[in-house]
């Protein structure tokens, strides 16, 4: 399947779900997703898509660079999630890789979440990138029927492959 073309993957992407509608379960739609022909972008592709989150690959990392005490996020890394969250109007946490990290654990390493004031929209990681393409816009009951696109038409992917560039 060839999907309309698009410059940006991430409106790519929202472009095929507006096309299919909700008929297709998150594994049916990442599938097609697969075999729809979506744009690479600044080193970004697809990899997957779950509860209204692209998983996205990015280009190869030298996790030094990310983890100089082999287990914090580097301070430069951490002052470019900073300045995305005031940007974006989001807050920021760093938490672990792993739920339960025990001190012996192979990787102890954290990674970086900015979140709205109801759901974490945007995880950064060495290894991936995950955006949340629908979410929730108000904190009402009907919060989860009520999903609008986040962050249409922006510069977001420019913005966050400044974590990613060598």
């Amino acid at each position: 399947m060839i999907s309309k073309p698009e410059a940006h993957l991430l409106d790519a992407i929202r472009g095929v779900q507006a096309r299919v509608g909700d008929g297709l379960n998150d594994d049916e739609f990442t599938r097609l997703l697969q075999k729809t022909a979506l744009p690479v972008e600044l080193g970004f592709a697809f990899l997957s898509y779950c509860d209204s989150l692209a998983t996205l690959s990015v280009p190869q990392q030298d996790l030094a660079t990310w983890y100089p005490d082999k287990r914090w996020i580097a301070a430069e890394k951490e002052g470019i999630a900073r300045s995305i969250a005031e940007k974006y109007k989001l807050s920021l946490c760093e938490p672990p890789d792993a739920k339960y990290l025990r001190s012996d654990s192979p990787n102890p390493h954290h990674h970086l979440e900015l979140s709205n004031r109801w759901e974490t929209v945007i995880m950064v990681h060495p290894q991936y990138l995950k955006i949340r393409l629908f979410g929730s816009v108000s904190a009402s009951a009907h919060a989860q029927a009520v999903q609008e696109p986040l962050f249409p038409g922006t510069d977001l992917l420019q913005t966050l492959s400044t974590f990613y560039q060598a």
